[in-house]
């Protein structure tokens, strides 16, 4: 295997030396554009795989990470069997001693299998991709609806928790270890002055039901056809864990409804729009049919307010903390992705009563 000179190399040999595959004649390179997990494209003479080394920084407990995808990929199995999932599941390789959490040295390593054909997209461009972005995701819960959600680990606590994302910015605000709180007062004052819609958020949280939710619904974490260019997988099944539809919903608004990158600094030219919140919500209703409940559908316009607004507060804490958790490139990064995100949350909030129209 020619990869000496590819980081982890050592370990991915001993990695590879843990299956039953012939792996001897295997080559290694990059693959993807990821920022959290360390992912590579293992290549056989008659097959092709993927390699991940999984970020125990991000992910405490990567064995709990890998044991869900496993429990989630068994389920999924058995609904694409009876016809009730539409799509490819990629499965994680199971070790000689039937793992799929290896550990070699300090790191935790999986292989999966590498979907062939396919593509990723990395934004939506038309109502008609989110539409396809929409039906995907709600398939993916619709079809884990009997899968116990409370049976899966809990990845990152309080990963949406309002509440507790409030607090965290209190104590960075109160602790202003870099002396940055002159910068970003006015945005701090905002948080804050958004008590009354916190408060509603953790009312209404108390009433909706448990799903297993995906909590990364991107667009390039769906694998397209490279021959019908519709949807085959939905991928990078890292944060699933129990949750609320409104948040998986709420991040395809996120990332999808905004005319800008999520740290433009343009962000007085924003624009919200409205025709791809429109396909993405009518395609999630529809997708679920029966299965969603009025509370439900309600809830999905204020997850649209609130991802927005728990990642500005998130990017923001940051910010204040020294930029310890996000990647930023200067100075004031995570401070200009906050403002985006509060910008896309105003947006919306202003629109909140026309978007009312597209519940079903």
């Amino acid at each position: 295997m020619d990869d000496k000179n590819k980081p982890y190399s050592r370990d991915i040999q001993l990695l590879l030396s843990q299956f039953e595959q012939d792996f001897s004649t295997a080559s290694i390179a990059p693959l993807g554009n990821g920022h959290i997990n360390d992912t590579f494209k293992l290549t056989t003479t008659t097959n092709h795989f993927v390699i991940q080394r999984v970020n125990h920084t991000v992910f405490p407990d990567p064995v709990a990470v890998c044991n869900n995808t496993q429990h989630i990929n068994q389920h999924l199995n058995k609904q694409k069997l009876i016809g009730n999932y539409p799509y490819c599941v990629p499965q994680q390789l199971q070790t000689k001693r039937g793992e799929s959490a290896v550990k070699i040295g300090d790191n935790y390593w999986r292989i999966m299998e590498f979907i062939e054909n396919s593509y990723t997209l990395e934004s939506v461009t038309s109502a008609k991709q989110a539409a396809l972005v929409a039906q995907a995701f709600a398939q993916f819960s619709h079809a884990l609806s009997e899968f116990p959600a409370r049976n899966l680990s809990v990845i990152i606590k309080d990963f949406h928790n309002i509440s507790s994302r409030m607090e965290q910015l209190k104590q960075a605000t109160s602790k202003d270890e870099h002396n940055r709180l002159m910068h970003c007062q006015v945005v701090v004052d905002f948080c804050f002055s958004q008590q009354s819609f916190i408060d509603h958020v953790m009312t209404l949280c108390q009433k909706l039901p448990i799903h297993v939710t995906h909590n990364d619904t991107k667009i390039n974490n769906l694998l397209f056809s490279s021959s019908s260019h519709q949807p085959c997988a939905v991928i990078d099944l890292d944060t699933c864990m129990p949750g609320l539809l409104m948040h998986d919903f709420g991040d395809m608004v996120r990332t999808c409804c905004s005319n800008l990158a999520e740290d433009d600094t343009d962000i007085h030219n924003m624009v919200l729009n409205l025709s791809i919140f429109e396909a993405l919500i009518v395609n999630y209703q529809e997708t679920f049919a029966d299965n969603i409940t009025a509370l439900e559908k309600q809830s999905l316009i204020v997850g649209a307010r609130l991802l927005p607004f728990i990642i500005g507060t998130r990017f923001l804490t940051d910010y204040l903390n020294g930029d310890t958790y996000f990647q930023t490139a200067h100075t004031n990064h995570n401070l200009d992705r906050a403002k985006n995100q509060f910008q896309l949350y105003k947006l919306i909030t202003e629109a909140e009563d026309n978007l009312q129209q597209f519940i079903q």
